[in-house]
């Protein structure tokens, strides 16, 4: 693993290497610098900071996440109501916390804080920090270039798993987030928002809680497409597409690092050959598995898209960042998903 140190140490060549990617300001070497944690090891935010949660989360290897937003007094976030796209005003930060509770069939059990990524919204754009945690969770310290971190814990079944989790360099961060174009938020948007959290009082809407707060000027109106992949009770296409807009549509998007491969994923994408029935790949080498389009509509095995999800081999594994694990119940989703697609025959290549 790579210390957060040597990582400093490094940043100067960036430039000169093209190796490593520096943000124009590498921001305060400590996490505690910005001030937005009470307690680091409970993630206990100060005032002013705002807890949240998705609709469909991305899948970060069983990893447990705590996100929250905070808003330069006075402020507040405007809606592209076509899109569901919230805009934020400088001065935002988005904050994102990663760790592993020790049984995953536990929330309450002990959890491991790892790692804390920070969008901040400066001069028209935003800006990504990476910072790891120390042992005790007392503070984290920036890196630049990622880290390679070891951890174990027992998962859904009561097994005991150990990997290597990889936290992001800065240059991972803007690949996901922005692709060809500047860094853009993936998860805050009105659909992922449109659901409850317990702010202390109860269950409540989130998006009716930063009306309360004077971030929003009204409820957002539209349409709500998103659900929770993990909820069975909802239709399978809802589930599958949620899923893949969470988990794969940050490249596979127009403007997306991905886009050239004309698999668009995002949940408002609606043509057929665009979302991979019966397309023949752009290019995906031994990507394919000896399968010939992306989805073969009514068969898991005839499609591209699920041996790739389905694998953890580096160059063939899907979504290539940010998970190391197979994700075991997007699996059984997707697979769920496409079997359940009226079939037919696709061309030959």
């Amino acid at each position: 693993m790579i210390s957060p140190r040597l990582g400093s140490l490094l940043a100067p060549l960036c430039v000169a290497l093209g190796t490593i990617s520096c943000a124009e300001d590498p921001g305060p070497q400590r996490l505690s610098e910005w001030g937005i944690f009470a307690d680091g090891a409970t993630q206990t935010a100060v005032e002013g900071l705002v807890e949240y949660e998705l609709r469909a989360p991305l899948f970060s290897d069983y990893s447990s996440k705590h996100r929250f937003i905070r808003l330069p007094p006075g402020e507040t976030i405007t809606v592209e109501d076509a899109t569901g796209r919230l805009l934020f005003p400088e001065g935002t930060l988005i904050v994102k916390t990663f760790g592993f509770h020790e049984d995953l069939r536990d929330p309450s059990s002990p959890e491991r804080i790892v790692e804390t990524r920070l969008l901040e919204r400066r001069d028209g754009r935003w800006l990504p920090y990476v910072y790891l945690w120390d042992e005790t969770a007392s503070d984290a310290t920036s890196t630049r270039i990622g880290a390679r971190v070891p951890v174990t814990f027992t998962d859904l079944d009561g097994e005991e798993r150990t990997f290597s989790y990889r936290v992001p360099s800065v240059t991972q961060c803007g690949n996901c987030h922005g692709g060809r174009d500047d860094i853009e938020i993936l998860g805050p948007r009105v659909e992922q928002l449109d659901r409850d959290h317990d702010y202390g009082s109860g269950p409540e809407n989130q998006l009716e809680h930063l009306v309360s707060m004077g971030w929003l000027a009204a409820m957002p109106t539209g349409s709500r497409t998103f659900v929770d992949p993990a909820d069975e009770t909802a239709p399978i296409d809802a589930r599958a597409r949620s899923y893949l807009h969470a988990n794969c549509a940050h490249c596979h998007r127009d403007g997306g690092a991905a886009d050239q491969s004309g698999l668009w994923l995002d949940i408002d994408e609606t043509g057929e050959s665009r979302l991979g029935f019966c397309k023949i790949p752009a290019a995906a080498g031994r990507g394919t598995g000896g399968r010939s389009v992306d989805i073969w509509p009514g068969d898991p095995d005839r499609s591209i898209l699920m041996f790739r999800v389905e694998s953890d081999e580096p160059g063939i594994k899907m979504p290539e960042l940010p998970a190391v694990l197979v994700h075991d119940e997007g699996v059984e989703v997707l697979r769920a998903w496409i079997a359940s697609l009226p079939p037919r025959e696709c061309a030959a290549p």
